[in-house]
């Protein structure tokens, strides 16, 4: 007796320690949107490869694939949902275009091409599917090293999830029926925009805008809704509707409205204007072959000598 309790726990402890396959356990929903295949490793043009998205590129760069099936009886608007893998890793997210319907019954396709999300073929990968609020709504996983050349992982006809090593990938269509060609539903699919921010609040300082040299707001304010600039007043003017109600950040310091300039050479403010001496050029890659143009703008601004970019960025701030 005892050593059967024992072997029973042994086999117990054995099963919980061992791996645990995605494909073994997961079956299809029939009440949401879910993930209903994916393409790992693409095969490429040099080994008879499928050009799957028919965007005239054939390999893992361009035609690995997600794709989404919706089995409900109701057209479901996914836009504005995520395209994700493992979380806290991997690619990037991406966000489905705006105003993608998947009607009742269909199938939507995703590439590379487009969200820019790499499975991962030697660590294994999840890939997610997120609504709006960031909430999963499918999600799948395939192990590292597994995937074989154009063999997709999918639901199977018992509805399990699992590698169709029997199959050939049927990106837009059901998974085992035959594939219908590249004329099939795409989606559309962007990363996420850092520099675009979600939320209202405004921002109280010194508003310089812009409209004149002189045209500025000692005590302004700026109301900034999902990164728009909505409306600029002066405080003793009294608050826009708009504003009521949104929260305040006093800045203590002056506001410019414009872009951020990724690309400058900040010393080349010192240097004097240019008299070349020439008749000018006929293009602009002419000139910086110039005899004289090097010793030109060396001028003032040796790379090697730190004050002159000090004075040149105190020469900014002070400017504006």
């Amino acid at each position: 007796m005892r050593a059967s309790v024992m072997t029973a726990i042994l086999l117990m402890l054995m099963t919980s320690l061992g791996p645990v396959m995605v494909a073994s356990a997961q079956t299809a929903p029939t009440d949401t949107i879910y993930i209903n295949e994916i393409l790992v490793s693409p095969n490429n043009e040099q080994y008879d490869g499928t050009d799957w998205n028919g965007d005239g590129s054939i390999g893992i760069y361009s035609d690995q694939f997600v794709e989404l099936h919706n089995p409900t009886s109701d057209a479901i608007d996914i836009g504005g949902w995520w395209l994700d893998d493992i979380a806290d890793g991997g690619s990037p997210a991406c966000s489905i275009g705006w105003g993608t319907v998947l009607e009742a019954g269909d199938y939507v396709v995703f590439y590379r091409s487009w969200t820019g999300i790499e499975f991962d073929y030697w660590d294994g990968d999840t890939i997610r599917l997120l609504d709006g609020s960031g909430a999963e709504i499918s999600s799948v996983g395939y192990d590292g090293e597994d995937s074989d050349w154009d063999v997709p992982y999918g639901y199977d006809s018992s509805g399990n999830w699992a590698k169709l090593s029997e199959g050939s990938p049927t990106p837009g269509g059901a998974n085992d029926l035959e594939w219908g060609g590249a004329n099939h539903l795409q989606g559309n699919c962007y990363p996420p925009q850092d520099h675009v921010h979600s939320g209202e609040y405004v921002l109280e300082g010194r508003v310089v805008t812009m409209v004149s040299e002189s045209d500025v707001i000692e005590d302004g304010r700026v109301l900034v809704r999902d990164g728009i600039i909505e409306a600029v007043w002066s405080a003793s003017e009294g608050a826009p509707a708009t504003a009521a109600g949104v929260m305040s950040i006093p800045t203590s310091g002056t506001i410019y409205p414009g872009f951020i300039d990724p690309h400058n050479h900040a010393k080349y403010n010192l240097i004097p204007l240019w008299d070349h001496g020439t008749d000018g050029w006929d293009n602009r890659y002419q000139w910086q072959a110039y005899s004289g143009y090097s010793d030109a703008k060396d001028i003032g601004c040796s790379l090697y000598d730190s004050s002159a970019m000090r004075f040149a960025e105190l020469r900014a701030v002070a400017g504006g």
